[in-house]
């Protein structure tokens, strides 16, 4: 555990933004325990696998035309790349999720500006290493103060996450690095209309857009520029506008055990992260029956009675999926497809199959209610119980309170790695695959993240 003398907040005069700023640049890599370490090995390692996996989505291939556009190859700008990274890692709803108190996000999203800067600077394993658990320490400490309710999306809070890491590898003096926060936090915020209704492919550049935006904030302050330094506490700042008048100071408490980043859930299925222990309740489900379209007449999934699962159940749209995106959020549409094919693949979103009789028709005898009895449990997880009736009138039930990959029901190395090949597939040999893994797994000795981008590239 990282030592400190006490878990108080640090008493100053000098501007949130200024504090948050010596927090990062303070962060010691030599402090990280070691299981903390190697759980973002393998959070490394599952992110790589997801954004090799997802070179041919449409979005990544929309965002590749816009930056080719812009003038800059992608190889060549930094903005660019972190876009274009960032955006692989997201397209398949395949990357990690926080599951905080209060708010969920994806704080893999912002490995992409850790790889670029630390490409670009030719960082070495253990600063990538630092960036990344820092990274994932501020992502949740932001998360866990935000308000629930609000009309912001979670990929606001990597206006502070992405030029946090940044700085961190840029290895600058806390008052630019208070700057270059300041900037990204005036315009990185995003509306969480991008994640309801008949969701669009802007869901998946949410959190790289934000990220290239602090990006950007961060090269403006590198040539001189600077920022609203009151931008968290002034009452026109993101605590009041943003964060339902939150205080914000305990996002630089000291510290220490436990880490955000040990309540990270690695995602079995490319979908959202609500929806995966209902995938795995239905695919145990499908065990149970030979023919589900003939056997099952009726299937009622219960899950935790919170706003985070409210807000999806109440959103009509996701009933009737019209969409690839909306598809990937939409739990009648995932259990169903769970049922039919024992499990949800990255093909079971091609062809808009969500239009096929038989999904249809396995959709439609789908109920799925909110139940306060599974609120207890709900610490890093969304229970649920699936009850489904055979045509014959016998009731079956499966529970699943802990996904596998939950931070409670966690994947061993091998099925992470497993999860990696499988997203490589035929994109990087089988020799880069390896050389990837190793780089990884041993990550504090590597010299240069520029070798692990370069076998990464394809």
């Amino acid at each position: 555990m990282i030592k400190s003398k006490s878990s108080e907040i640090p008493t100053t005069n000098e501007p949130l933004i200024k504090q948050v700023a010596n927090w990062v640049l303070a962060f010691d890599v030599e402090t990280i325990p070691d299981d903390v370490a190697a759980q973002a090995k393998l959070l490394l390692l599952d992110t790589l696998g997801c954004a090799v996996a997802a070179r041919h989505e449409h979005a990544f291939a929309a965002a590749l035309a816009a930056a080719r556009e812009l003038g800059t190859h992608e190889r060549t700008s930094l903005a660019n790349a972190i876009l274009l990274n960032g955006t692989l890692i997201r397209a398949l709803d395949l990357n990690d999720i926080y599951v905080g108190p209060r708010q969920s996000g994806h704080p893999s999203d912002n490995i992409a500006v850790a790889l670029s800067f630390g490409e670009a600077q030719d960082s070495n394993g253990k600063e990538l290493l630092a960036a990344i658990v820092m990274g994932y320490e501020l992502y949740g400490r932001i998360d866990d103060l935000a308000d629930p309710g609000s009309p912001w999306d979670h990929v606001t809070v990597s206006s502070l996450v992405a030029p946090a890491m940044a700085g961190f590898l840029l290895k600058w003096k806390p008052e630019q690095l208070a700057h270059a926060l300041a900037i990204s936090a005036a315009h990185g915020n995003t509306l969480s209309a991008v994640r309801f209704g008949q969701l669009s492919g802007a869901k998946n550049l949410a959190n790289a857009i934000v990220a290239y935006s602090g990006t950007l904030a961060t090269l403006l302050v590198k040539h001189g520029l600077t920022g609203p330094l009151e931008i968290l506490e002034s009452p026109r700042g993101l605590a009041h506008a943003v964060f339902g008048g939150a205080d914000l100071s305990p996002l630089v408490r000291p510290v220490e055990a436990p880490f955000r980043l040990m309540d990270v859930n690695i995602k079995a299925y490319p979908c959202i992260g609500t929806a995966q222990t209902a995938v795995a309740a239905a695919v145990q489900a499908r065990s149970m029956v030979s023919d589900p379209l003939s056997q099952i007449k009726s299937i009622v999934i219960r899950m935790a009675n919170i706003p985070f699962v409210k807000r999806q159940l109440e959103d009509i749209e996701r009933r009737y999926p019209r969409t690839r995106e909306t598809a990937d959020h939409s739990f009648y549409y995932l259990a169903a497809v769970a049922l039919l094919d024992g499990a949800v693949f990255m093909a079971g979103f091609e062809k808009e199959r969500w239009l096929d009789a038989d999904v249809k028709g396995m959709m439609e005898r789908i109920t799925i209610v909110a139940d306060d009895a599974l609120n207890a449990q709900t610490t890093g997880t969304f229970p649920c119980v699936l009850e489904f009736t055979t045509q014959s009138g016998e009731n079956r039930e499966v529970e699943m309170i802990h996904a596998p990959g939950s931070a409670k029901n966690r994947m061993s190395n091998t099925q992470v790695e497993a999860k990696f090949r499988n997203g490589c597939g035929t994109t990087l040999p089988a020799a880069r695959q390896d050389a990837i893994i190793d780089q990884v797994r041993h990550l504090e000795q590597l010299d240069s993240v520029a070798s692990l981008m370069r076998n990464l590239q394809s």
